[in-house]
């Protein structure tokens, strides 16, 4: 009788362990889902910036007023996607996410370049605190101090350099070649840059080579300062800027996927923008 007694207890202690780990996987499994389709929105938002970048330089904006761009839709159809999935607790944020992306999707045809540039990045920044608090309350669950421990260290760097690059792109719209101080201001601003690169590459589980970095800053210093064509100059600093942005997204996603695979859930992969961009992708490095 006491045999079958322990039997059913342990019976039942195993069946709740097997459910409560289920249970438990799934949550981490739904919310790094959340996560993915959060870098997937940072995404677009990123080309969304572009494409506007592009047509309020030309001063061809009020030509799509009429019809919206296929990233605004996308963007939109994402939006509402990640609303109906979010925990309750975050719906207030996505609510006034929304609010901030319908203002932008709206009036950034009126808007003057530099400011199209500061309401993109705001509402990244919004999205990345998104992402910030899904993982912080995942790690959390996991018990994984020291994983917790790593990400804790890899976050304010990443928004450090996200503002950095902010500031070199607000000296990029008041760049003029006969200007030294601008020229330092830049090169300062890319030297903060370049620190906050390498901080991220070196906090990776597996560290990425510093030639990657080492070679795209080697872009910046091809750029001739000195052209008498300040068109010409901005367009290959704004340029450069794009492959930074590129960069530092991609550390961030390597960081995403270190957390991912140490609490075993699933991450796709996210795609990457054609061009001259630095590619990271399962730690294999390249310039293409």
């Amino acid at each position: 009788m006491l045999f079958i007694s322990l039997f059913v207890g342990f019976a039942l202690g195993l069946g709740y362990y097997i459910y409560h780990t289920r249970q438990s996987n799934s949550l981490l499994q739904n919310r790094f889902n959340q996560v993915i389709g959060l870098r997937q929105l940072i995404h677009l938002l990123r080309f969304h910036r572009r494409q506007t970048h592009l047509l309020l330089y030309s001063e061809r904006a009020n030509a799509v007023v009429e019809q919206p761009l296929n990233e605004s839709l996308a963007i939109q159809n994402l939006l509402r996607t990640l609303i109906s999935q979010a925990e309750q607790s975050q719906r207030p944020m996505y609510r006034i996410l929304m609010k901030r992306i319908t203002v932008l999707l709206d009036e950034w045809p009126r808007y003057s370049v530099q400011r199209n540039q500061a309401v993109h990045g705001k509402t990244i920044r919004h999205v990345l605190y998104l992402i910030d608090d899904t993982v912080t309350q995942s790690l959390l669950v996991t018990d994984k101090e020291q994983l917790f421990k790593q990400y804790q260290s890899v976050w304010p760097i990443t928004l450090n350099a996200i503002d950095s690059l902010s500031r070199f792109r607000h000296t990029i719209y008041n760049f003029t070649p006969n200007s030294l101080a601008m020229k330092r201001e830049l090169r300062l601003h890319s030297q903060i840059l370049r620190r906050r690169l390498d901080q991220m590459s070196i906090l990776n589980s597996e560290p990425v080579s510093p030639l990657i970095v080492e070679s795209l800053f080697d872009q910046f210093e091809k750029i001739d300062l000195d052209n008498s064509n300040n068109a010409q100059s901005k367009e290959q600093l704004y340029h450069f800027s794009q492959l930074v942005s590129e960069t530092l997204f991609n550390l961030f996603d390597l960081v995403l996927a270190d957390i991912g695979k140490e609490i075993s859930v699933r991450l796709p992969e996210l795609p990457v923008d054609g061009g001259k961009v630095v590619r990271l992708s399962q730690h294999n490095q390249a310039v293409d």
